[in-house]
């Protein structure tokens, strides 16, 4: 499957988040460099699954990093919480190193990180870049959301597994609210 994208801008156009989504087999994998707050950039990189039923939980593992081959965490279930309306997460400390295609995907995502931002160690210059900065965006595959200035995706992006973001383990600033609205 091609990678979905979703890229948002502060209103100054300067960068503010990059989240590349892709379904390989019966997982979504996900990887995003964003904002943290207090002049913070932050990375995760994820794969996860869905429950079969239709409100059922996510589990899958995660990283803080986009490139560090090893999965810090092991989140056993997202699943939502009507009273709270919000989502609870089982977590575990995991501390395990990807297999070859979890890796091999992750390599991917890096790559295609750097179509749409410059970050880290920028062979050109031989700096490290330490504050993303957008590159071009191509309008011929990213369209910005009408009414939202400053927010792009791909035409094949969806909501699904972003629950995430409206939970503990997602490290960025960057929220999709809107999804709680599915299981209200």
């Amino acid at each position: 499957m091609e990678s979905a994208i979703y890229l948002g801008l502060r209103e100054d156009k300067s960068f503010h988040t990059l989240i590349i989504k892709k379904e390989v087999n019966d997982y979504i994998y996900l990887a995003a460099v964003g904002y943290a707050g207090g002049q913070v950039y932050e990375e995760f990189y994820g794969k996860f699954s869905m429950g079969s039923e239709e409100r059922d939980y996510i589990s899958g593992f995660y990283s803080w990093s986009t490139g560090s081959g090893l999965w810090d965490y092991k989140l056993s279930s997202l699943k939502f919480n009507d009273e709270s309306e919000r989502f609870d997460s089982v977590i575990e400390d995991f501390q395990e190193f990807m297999d070859s295609e979890d890796e091999k995907i992750q390599w991917n995502f890096i790559s295609e990180i750097g179509n749409y931002i410059k970050y880290g160690y920028d062979e050109e210059t031989d700096m490290e870049i330490d504050y993303p900065e957008v590159k071009d965006i191509d309008e011929s595959i990213l369209t910005e959301y009408e009414n939202s200035p400053g927010q792009y995706r791909t035409s094949n992006w969806d909501d699904q597994c972003l629950e995430i973001t409206c939970s503990n383990i997602w490290g960025l600033s960057l929220r999709f609210p809107h999804v709680i609205d599915n299981y209200l």
